[in-house]
């Protein structure tokens, strides 16, 4: 269903390019807000009355960056803080700082390449790792190299601020995103879920990945949230390009803490990230590059069973922000569409000058 349809001189092809995205293997949706503070627009498949929600998956990583600065705009946390605050026995821990858990030049190992975690999900999709597990099958191990001397995408960093936001705050993580983030911005259908039953909200979907022979499986009644460490978000597509756009606006940081976060540290080419971009970076919870055909953009991606999701907003658009987000495992690339809504864009507004 079409909601506040998108003048036709702009993306008249968008529900065609959704459904053509999709191919009516399950649910999906893309939204987009064309100017900064506009009101999103919208449409999903299959038509419902009500916009689906979705796993965000690492995008959850932005709303950890934008607590961490809040809690560094208060004084209750510094960039320069050493992990050794909280955490002394990690290997450096006193030359981890949490710009460098904050932009993946930490040197702390991830987990999504380990078989062990795979074959876990699969056997025991209801029972997650715990953190101490998460930390013995990674950090635990020792570093990937020196900090500040390379880049590698770390879940478990992510952990790590998570954990020490709920700390110095003495708030859990999920209260944090609805008192700091969700409820500042009106974002009634964005939360950190942390059960099975959190999931009866979502998309139906199914996965491969949470049972050995395979088969595919109903990912809201087996894949419990901890699989995330970091923890994640649901949210639907029109309430993700909101929280970009409030973002990127100023309505959580001020323009220092911004400018901080928009830092970007170029991600090595041999990275899976590194696809897609002319320059592929990474800032302070944020995926950008400023060489992509539409100039600099930055946002990030998520990933995992069965829902994906994308979302950027591209600067030199008019700060265009469009987001990507579906319930469908196998040949849905929600990165892909969110770039042909942006070469729409960029198409329109070379016919518009």
């Amino acid at each position: 269903m079409i909601q506040n349809s998108i003048p036709v001189s702009d993306l008249n092809q968008l529900p065609e390019m959704l459904a053509a995205a999709a191919k009516k293997r399950g649910f999906a949706s893309v939204a987009i807000i064309e100017r900064p503070g506009a009101e999103p627009r919208s449409c999903w498949v299959p038509q419902s009355d009500r916009e689906p929600a979705f796993l965000a998956y690492s995008i959850t990583k932005t709303f950890t960056a934008v607590l961490v600065l809040e809690l560094c705009e208060e004084g209750q946390l510094n960039l320069d803080d050493r992990l050794a605050r909280w955490f002394s026995d990690i290997d450096q821990a006193d030359h981890i700082s949490l710009r460098r858990l904050l932009n993946h030049t930490a040197g702390i190992p991830d987990y999504g390449g380990l078989r062990a975690y795979h074959e876990d999900l699969r056997t025991s999709p209801l029972t997650p790792w715990s953190f101490q597990r998460f930390a013995a099958e990674t950090f635990d191990k020792g570093l990937l190299f020196e900090p500040g001397q390379g880049w590698a995408y770390s879940n478990p960093g992510y952990m790590l601020l998570r954990r020490i936001a709920e700390d110095v705050t003495g708030v859990p993580y999920r209260a944090l995103v609805a008192e700091r983030i969700a409820g500042p911005l009106g974002l009634s259908r964005t939360s950190v879920v942390e059960s099975i039953d959190d999931l009866s909200a979502l998309a139906p979907g199914t996965s491969t990945a949470l049972s050995p022979d395979r088969t595919p499986r109903d990912v809201r009644k087996l894949y419990h949230p901890g699989w995330v460490s970091h923890g994640v978000i649901a949210s639907t597509a029109s309430e993700v390009v909101r929280f970009y756009d409030g973002l990127f606006r100023g309505a959580l940081l001020s323009q220092r803490s911004i400018t901080e976060m928009m830092e970007l540290v170029t991600v090595p080419t041999e990275h899976e990230a590194a696809s897609r971009y002319g320059k592929p970076s990474y800032g302070l919870g944020l995926m950008g590059d400023p060489e992509s055909p539409w100039g600099l953009i930055a946002g990030h991606n998520g990933g995992g069973p069965c829902y994906s999701a994308s979302a950027f907003r591209a600067f030199e658009l008019g700060g265009a922000t469009v987001c990507v987000m579906g319930a469908i495992e196998e040949g849905f690339d929600a990165e892909a569409l969110v770039f042909d809504v942006l070469d729409h864009l960029a198409a329109s507004d070379g016919a518009r000058r």
